[in-house]
C-alpha cells in the first residue's frame, strides 16, 4: 500500500505527547512510541517530522519553536527522520546525562526478590547506553551479574543463550525463592508459637532452666504458678496432707496455736450480742486458681435476669453472694435466727445474719 495519511489518521493511533521535562528515559520512550505510530498510520516521509513535532508541549515546544526560527521551517521539516531523532536525543538526554545513566547501568543490582522491577530498569538503561549492552553475550552477562546471589549462581549455571532465556530463568527462580522463604517463615512461626505455648504452660516443669526459680510451696524449681493444690481447701501451694485447715493441722490466726481457728480461740472474749454463734468456713478462690482445679467451674450466667459471674464448687455445701449484687436482684432478705461466723482464708471473720 502507498504511504500517506492525514493528521487525523495519525492522531487516531493515539501517539503520546512530550513535555520535555520527564527525563531521558521518557524521551527515549516517546521516540519509540512515535516511531511505532508513524509506521502503523503509514505516514509519508515528508510528514513525519511535522506530525511528530506537533506532539511537543511546554518546554519541548519552546525548544522546537526556537529551532524553527533559527533554521527555517521549510529546511527543518524536510530533514531526515534520523537527523530529527539525533536533535531530540542531544537536547533531552545529553552526554552528561547519558554518563550518569551509564554509571547506574553498570552498578544496577536487584533489590530483594523484585526481579520484574530489576528487569524493567535494566532494559530502560540498556536502551539509553546501547554501547554498554551489546553484543548480546555482554548484555546477558551484565544482566546475570546484577541478580541476587541465591538466583545469580543458578541462572549462570544454566548458561542461557539469549537474554529472553536469562530473564525467564530469573523470574522462575525468583518465584521459587519467594515460596521457599514463605514456607520457612511459616515453619519458624509455628515453632516459635509452640515454644511460647509450652513455656507459658503453668503445668510444665522447667527444672534446670536458668529462668526458673525455686517455689516456696513445693520446694522445686519451675516457672509460672505452682501446679500443686489442696483437694481439701481447693487452694494451690500445698497438698491435702499439709493443709492447715484440716482439724489436726489448722492454726489459730489469733494465738498461733494448733487445734482451733480464730473464732474458737479461748483467748478471745465471746461477742456481747451473740454468745453462741454458729461457725462456718469459707474458702475464697481467684479466677486463676479456679481454672487449675478440675472440680471447680467459673462462668457468667443469668441470675434473675441479671448477668453474674458464678463459681461452681462440687465440694461446697453453702453458697455466698456479694451484698452489692443482692441490691440489684430487688429481692427481700430474710433474717437468720442466729448469726453465723464465717472465717475466710486470709484470717478475717465475717458475721452472716441474712440470707436470700
Amino acid at each position: 500500500m502507498p504511504y500517506g495519511c492525514s493528521y487525523k489518521e495519525f492522531w487516531s493511533c493515539k501517539p503520546i505527547e512530550f513535555w520535555g521535562n520527564e527525563g531521558p528515559i521518557a524521551a527515549l520512550r516517546w521516540i519509540e512510541k512515535t516511531e511505532a505510530v508513524l509506521k502503523i498510520s503509514k505516514c509519508a516521509e515528508e510528514d513525519k517530522i511535522m506530525f511528530a513535532s506537533n506532539l511537543f508541549k511546554n518546554s519541548a515546544l519552546e525548544w522546537w519553536n526556537t529551532i524553527l526560527q533559527s533554521r527555517g521551517s521549510d529546511k527543518v521539516y524536510n530533514m531526515e527522520w534520523e537527523e530529527f531523532k539525533n536533535m531530540v536525543e542531544r537536547k533531552f538526554y545529553p552526554p552528561n546525562e547519558k554518563e550518569q545513566i551509564a554509571n547506574k547501568f553498570l552498578n544496577l543490582r536487584m533489590t530483594g526478590v523484585d526481579s520484574k522491577g530489576y528487569t524493567t530498569t535494566f532494559f530502560e538503561y540498556a536502551r539509553i547506553v546501547p554501547t554498554l549492552a551489546s553484543p548480546e553475550p555482554v548484555l546477558i552477562s551484565r544482566y546475570i551479574w546484577g541478580l541476587i546471589g541465591e538466583i545469580r549462581h543458578v541462572v549462570k549455571a544454566a548458561i542461557p543463550q539469549t537474554i529472553e532465556e536469562a530473564v525467564e530463568l530469573a523470574n522462575t527462580f525468583t518465584d521459587e525463592l519467594i515460596r521457599t522463604r514463605e514456607e520457612d517463615q511459616r515453619r519458624n512461626l509455628t515453632q516459635r508459637l509452640t515454644q511460647e505455648f509450652r513455656s507459658g504452660n503453668s503445668n510444665r516443669k522447667n527444672i534446670g532452666s536458668t529462668s526458673a526459680t525455686y517455689c516456696k510451696y513445693c520446694k522445686r524449681k519451675h516457672s509460672g504458678k505452682c501446679s500443686i493444690y489442696c483437694k481439701f481447701c481447693k487452694i494451690s501451694g500445698h497438698k491435702k496432707e499439709d493443709c492447715r485447715r484440716k482439724a489436726n493441722n489448722r492454726i489459730c490466726f489469733n494465738c498461733g496455736e494448733k487445734g482451733h481457728i480464730k473464732p474458737n480461740c479461748p483467748k478471745l472474749a465471746p461477742a456481747a450480742n451473740n454468745k453462741n454463734p454458729k461457725n462456718a468456713r469459707a474458702f475464697i478462690l481467684t479466677a486463676d486458681e479456679a481454672k487449675m482445679i478440675p472440680d471447680v467451674t467459673v462462668g457468667t450466667f443469668l441470675v434473675n435476669d441479671i448477668f453474674a459471674k458464678v463459681l461452681f464448687d462440687s465440694g461446697a455445701n453453702q453458697s455466698f453472694i456479694n451484698t452489692s449484687f443482692c441490691k440489684l436482684l430487688n429481692l427481700s432478705l430474710t433474717k437468720l435466727p442466729q448469726e453465723c461466723l464465717v472465717e475466710t482464708s486470709n484470717g478475717e471473720t465475717l458475721r452472716i445474719s441474712e440470707i436470700l
